[in-house]
Parts: structure tokens; sequence; C-alpha cells
């Protein structure tokens, strides 16, 4: 009977009477049974407060530590307060018994029994070992990571499992109330569990001597909250620390070997190895599964000793989701940002700035953006990452790419950025591009990536569009790409609106050259801003040299900002301007492109709606929808400085469109007037003819007076080389005179010296004749020899 009762007849204390009236339950454990009071044991142990909530008979614990003794002496102790017997050899199977039982009350029982209280430091760091993995396994914060890195808590976890399988039929008809308690009674156990359990390791933490207190693979096993603790900890030990202490540790450390059980830790970390080994665990508990397939887990505290010097791998930065990033918010202040490896570069710069912007982080909001910023403008040139988390939709601020402006992948960055205007606000677009494109990127030869780009040229347009929806108000702008407009509907605010336009027409004058005049065109990311004009000279078309008497039309093609009225030739003024001074650069081309397409533009619009009005009201009108009026006309052909353009094909269409407008210039009903024939003479001299062939100028609409001048434009050369012909004679004429001079002046002197010589032969022939004669009286009146 007393078997029946209360199990087996085992050695060991017996168990309490079960009292009358209370839910039992059978234990199983080893094959043996032990019937126990589940509502008494419900009130201390989280795991008999689900079994009373049950209908279930048995309570099978599989491997329980200890067997069947050690579960008999603990619930005796439960229960009755008996003496707990805590020794050397019961110590590790108590703790793993109250994690199992989720026992707080037996956790507190054992950490104040008089065998924990004396035991030495290097005991109790192995005691904190074993207990560490158990707070990740009850934390709620935690308890993913634990179950993916702790072997304890994955057994335990598989027994729980065991006997909830076979325990999962809840009573029927209960009501709400009562599982209503019965829920926020379990709740209660387990924060009671995971609170006793982080108290009571770092309980054991605080009483360590500084030399075992050794941070490494074996501490890292934690709670992220205990591991915090235990960094800070260790940060007050070494503060505490002395000279003389320091300097005697060696000493103690080998008395302890000596006389107590050598460490079992084998690798030492600092405080920031052992804050980055604890995030990496973090991080693969929560991986995708795909993610953990690829990352091997690595056995043996040498293994993780190399695997923590080594750079975070990418997948892991790339997967992590910011809740698991925000708890990590404790352990940054013990991470050095000059020792980070690139890819914990990039993702603890998230983790900063996930931490200033939500406000939970250690120190000022401020100061986590500051040293993010940092980490950001040392690490951006070599970080692939890096870059990536300044272009993706994530925490890192545009303005920062200005800190690394020099760099070529900064504009990358910026383009990708860029690419998101529609869902940017209309203000945080203005800044980008006043205060990063404009005001920094623009002064580096790369910024070129950004400015030939298509994006650019959508973005101009959105600006643009901006404008023109604060000055009408209308909320859909009708164009020829649809009702669809250009700017987004959350832009709103006409002051936003307006900078916009602004910024877009700043954008305009310095993307002109590289958007190839925002006509139409091929975009490549190659694009260059075209530094030998010449290669842009399209050559003379066959259709060029046909004798055609009346004006043609040249048909437009394709489609640009130009067409849709986004951008106007005013915008043209201040960029010929600058093509005048920079005629290496094909500005002024691209712009009389933009002109030409203007006018052949409006010309065929109003034809098509003559077309539709086949007989307009009067000759006013029909004057009016024709070729544009001479003042305009003179106007637009001054700004496309026609005298320096040298491409033949773009001379033949300024020639076809002023036949055209001299012809409804000379026709009945007209508009003519002697000011307006001579603006158009002046247009035809503007255009250099000589580049066409003569058969173009075979038309009655192109004036006698441009043939003459094309006439005398022709005989210039020849006259011009008569005239250097003539200065050449009158040069040479010139040279000969002086020469002739020259040459009559060594006459002169050679007659000179003729006469001169002369009158000294003469006298030199005196003057023998006068010797001789000496000589002969001399001769006379010596005597003779006998």
């Amino acid at each position: 009977m007393f078997s029946y009762l209360f199990g087996s007849s085992a050695d060991g204390p017996s168990l309490p009477t079960i009292r009358e009236g209370h839910k039992t339950v059978d234990v199983i454990i080893d094959h043996e049974r032990l019937q126990v009071d589940v509502d008494v044991l419900a009130e201390v142990s989280g795991l008999f407060l689900q079994v009373q909530s049950t209908d279930a008979k048995e309570c099978p614990l599989l491997d329980f530590p200890g067997g069947l003794e050690r579960f008999r002496s603990i619930v005796c102790y439960l229960i009755d307060r008996d003496v707990l017997n805590v020794a050397e050899e019961t110590v590790l199977d108590l703790l793993e018994a109250t994690w199992l039982l989720e026992c707080p009350s037996l956790l507190e029982g054992v950490m104040q029994s008089s065998f924990v209280l004396s035991l030495s430091s290097r005991r109790r760091a192995e005691i904190l070992e074993h207990l560490l993995p158990y707070t990740a396994a009850s934390s709620p914060a935690d308890s993913e990571h634990a179950i993916e890195t702790s072997g304890v808590g994955t057994s335990a976890q598989n027994d729980l499992g065991s006997w909830n399988e076979g325990l999962s039929h809840p009573q029927e008809s209960v009501p709400v109330s009562f599982s209503c308690k019965q829920f926020l009674r379990l709740f209660h156990f387990e924060t009671l569990m995971w609170q006793c359990t982080e108290k009571a390791a770092l309980t054991l933490a605080s009483q360590l001597d500084g030399g075992d207190f050794v941070l490494g693979p074996r501490l890292a096993t934690g709670s992220l909250r205990v591991c915090s603790e235990l960094l800070r900890l260790r940060r007050l030990r070494e503060e505490e620390s002395g000279f003389v202490s320091s300097a005697m540790q060696p000493v103690s450390a080998l008395w302890k070997n000596l006389m107590d059980k050598p460490l079992r830790a084998k690798v030492a970390w600092d405080s920031h190895f052992f804050a980055l080994r604890c995030m990496r665990r973090r991080l693969a508990s929560a991986a995708p599964s795909e993610v953990l397939q690829k990352q091997a887990a690595m056995a043996g505290e040498f293994k993780e000793d190399e695997e923590v010097h080594d750079d975070l791998p990418a997948d892991l930065v790339e997967t992590a989701q910011d809740s698991t990033l925000l708890v990590f918010r404790e352990l940054m202040a013990y991470v050095d940002t000059e020792r980070l490896s690139p890819n914990w570069s990039a993702l603890l710069v998230r983790v900063l700035l996930l931490l200033s912007r939500s406000g939970v982080g250690a120190g000022s909001p401020g100061e986590g953006v500051s040293r993010a910023r940092d980490i950001f403008k040392r690490t951006f040139a070599e970080n692939e990452l890096m870059q990536k988390l300044a272009s993706d939709p994530a925490p890192v601020p545009p303005a920062w790419l200005v800190d690394v402006v020099a760099h070529p992948s900064a504009s990358n960055a910026l383009l990708r950025v860029l690419c998101r205007y529609r869902q940017l606000e209309a203000e945080e677009l203005s800044d980008i591009i006043e205060h990063v494109l404009l005001a920094e990127f623009l002064n580096w030869d790369h910024c070129h990536l950004i400015l030939a780009s298509e994006l650019m040229n959508e973005i101009l347009g959105a600006c643009m569009d901006a404008g023109k929806k604060a000055n009408s108000g209308a909320h859909v702008h009708t164009t020829q790409m649809g009702p669809e407009r250009r700017c987004p509907d959350h832009w709103a605010g006409q002051h936003c609106l307006w900078r916009l336009e602004y910024l877009g027409r700043r954008l305009f004058h310095v993307s002109f050259l590289f958007q190839q005049g925002f006509l139409p065109h091929s975009f490549s990311s190659s694009s260059s801003s075209g530094s030998d004009s010449r290669k842009l000279l399209r050559k003379m078309a066959p259709e060029d040299d046909v004798c055609s008497p009346q004006p043609q039309v040249v048909e437009v093609t394709g489609s640009c900002l130009w067409d849709e009225g986004l951008l106007t030739i005013d915008l043209l003024r201040r960029t010929m301007m600058e093509g005048r001074a920079m005629l290496d650069k094909p500005i002024l081309h691209y712009g009389r492109h933009v002109i030409m397409r203007h006018l052949w533009l409006t010309l065929t619009h109003l034809q098509v709606n003559n077309t539709d009005h086949k007989q307009p009201s009067s000759a006013s009108q029909v004057a009016k929808n024709s070729y544009c009026e001479i003042g305009k006309l003179k106007i637009l052909w001054d700004l496309a400085c026609w005298p320096l353009c040298e491409d033949a094909g773009l001379v033949r269409q300024a020639l076809e469109y002023l036949k055209g407008t001299y012809r409804d210039l000379c026709r009945p009903n007209g508009v003519w007037s002697a000011e307006h024939e001579e603006d158009l003479f002046q247009m035809f001299l503007a255009i250099d003819l000589s580049l066409l062939p003569i058969q173009v100028l075979h038309s009655p609409w192109i004036p006698a007076q441009v043939q003459s001048v094309r006439l005398f434009v022709q005989q210039q050369p020849a006259d011009q080389f008569l005239q250097e012909l003539q200065q050449e004679v009158s040069r040479a004429m010139e040279h000969l005179k002086s020469v002739n001079f020259q040459c009559s002046k060594f006459t002169n002197k050679l007659n000179a010296v003729e006469h001169r010589t002369l009158t000294n032969i003469g006298q030199i022939n005196d003057a023998s004749a006068a010797l001789e004669e000496y000589q002969r009286k001399r001769a006379r009146k010596e005597p003779k020899e006998p």
C-alpha cells in the first residue's frame, strides 16, 4: 500500500503524504514511477503548474539528472523544506533540475547552501560556466538563442517536449477566468525563473577573483543581459585593481594552480572581442535557416577564438533584422570601433543609428550618430557592405556621403539613393540635391555618373513639374506622356515646390552637356562630357545635296522634356552664354539642336491645328499659325550663335526654316515689312552657306541678296589671296629698293677706294723714280776701286 501511494520503496527520504482531494500524477524516471501531489508542487514549480491544467495521469521525465532519488529529495525539499543535499557530486544535477522543473525556490536553495557559499573562486567559475547557458534558455529575449547554441538547453528542451507530447490534452470545459489565472501564474514562474537564474550567475561572477574572471568562450554562453553585466563587472574589477594586485596576480594564479583546480578556460578575450562574440551568437540564432546552413557550427574554445578574430560573414549582416540589432544596445559601450573588421563596421553602423533613432542607446543620441558617422567615413572606401548600406533604404543619411565624396563609389551610392526620389519627401530631396549633389559632388570628376544618367533626366522633369504644380495649383497635369504627372502627389507646399523648381534650373545648367541638351538619346553609364566636339558633328546626309525649291519640313522624332513643355527656351540663355566661352565643348551644338527642335515641333503642331480647322477665320490667323514670328525668331537666331556652327546638317535645317519663313513673309496678306526683311536677311547671312552644296541655294525663297553675299563670300578667299599677293609684291619691291640702295652705296665706296688706290699707285711710282735717281747720283759720286 505504501509503495502504491508513494512509489517504490527504494532507500531515501520518504515523500510527504498526499493531501486528500489533491490531484496526483505518476512521474516516470528511468522506468520507475513516483506518485506526487501536483496541487502542492504547482505552487513552486512551473512544470507541475502546466501538468495541473491537464488531465494527464503520467508525467515522463526522461534522463532526469540524478535519477529518481534526486527527484525524491527535491520534492521533499520543496514541500517539507527538508535539508537539500548540495555537494560536489550533486550541485550540477540540481542546477539542471532547477531549470527542468522551472523552480525558482530550488535555485535559491542551491545558491544559499553552505556548499556553494564555501566554494573557492576557481570552483565558482566552474559553476558559473554551467549556469550561464540556463540564463540564455530562460531569458525571454534569448530562448531561441539558447536552443541553437547550448547543448544543455537542447537536451532539456527535448525532455520537456517528450512529456508535453503526452500531456497536450487540456481539461475540457475550463472556465475562461481559470485559464487566464493559470496563464498569469505560469508567466510569473517564467519571469521569476530567468530573474533568479541571472541573479545567481551575477552573484557568482561578482565573487570571482581577478585572475579567475576570464572573459572567453565559456562565459559567452549566457543571455545578452548577463553578458553585458559580466562586461560591466569586469570593467569595474579592472578599474579597482591597483598596481600591487596586478603585479601579484601571476603569483596568485600559480599558487591556485598548485592548491586548487586549474582554470577550465583556455582562451582569454578583452571586452571588445567578448562583446563581438556575444553579438555573433545572437545573430546566428536569429538568422534564416538557409544562412545557418552555410555557417558551420564551431566546437572548441580555440576554434571559437579563431572565429571571433575573423570578420563577420556577409550573409549574417545582410539578413540581420532591426529587432535583433536593437538588443545590442548594452554591448555597444564595450566595442572598440577602431578594431572593427569591414563587415562588423557595417553592422554596427546600423546598430548605432537604430539605437539613436529609438532613443534607447547607452549614451546620448548625438554621440551614437557621431560614432557611426566616424566608422562610415573611415571604412566606406574599402567596405562593400558599407557602400550598400549608404544606398539602401537603410539608416545611413545621404548627407554622410559628403564625408566620402572623394571616392568614386560615393557617386554610385548617391545615384542609388536618388533612385528613390519618388518616395522621398520634397524637402528631403531638395536637401540632397542642394547640399550633397550640387554643393559637394559637382566638383569631382566621377560626378558625371550621376549627371549623365537617365535618372537625372527624370528628376529634372519632376522638379520642373513641381514648379508648374506650384504655379497652377492643379493636381493633375496632362502632357504627352499621359495624365500621370512627373511630380509625385505627396510633394506639397508651395515653398517646397518652388525650391524644387529652383534646384531643377540649377540641375539643368550643370547637366546640360552630360545629358546632350536633354534631347532624345541613348543613356550609357560611360557617358562623358565630350571634350572633342568634332566627334559630334554630323556628316551631310544624301538629301542635303538635293535641290529643293520649296521649303522642307523636318520631322521631329522621339520625345523629351522639351516636347512636354517642362523645359523652356528661356533656360538656354545662361547655358548658351557659357558655351560661347567654352568652344572646345559642344554646348552650342546641343543648344542649336534644341532651338531647331523647338521650331520644327511648334511648326508641326500648328500645321496639325490648321488641318483640324480647314478654314481659318482671317489672314492674320493664317500668318499666326505658321512659322515663328520674325522678332522671336531673331532672338532665337542670335541665341544659337550660328556663325560658329560647323554642322552642315544643322545649317541645312536652318536654311530650310528660313526659306519657309521668307515664303510666309512674301505671300499675299503676309506681315511683310522692311524691318522684318532686314532681320531675315541678317539671319540668312548668319549661317555659313559655304558648308552646303550650290544646288541647295536653287530656290526662289532664298533672297538674291543672299546669293550675292554667297558669291562675295566665295570670292573672298581669292580677293584675300590677291591682297596677300599684292602685299607680298609690295614687300618685295621695298626689299629690292633697299637692296639697290645698298648696292649704290657699295658702288660709291668702291669708286672712292679705286680713286685712292690710283693715287697711291702714282705716289708709289714717283717715290720709286726718286729713289732710282738718288741711287744713280750716289753711284756717280763714289770713286772706283783700283
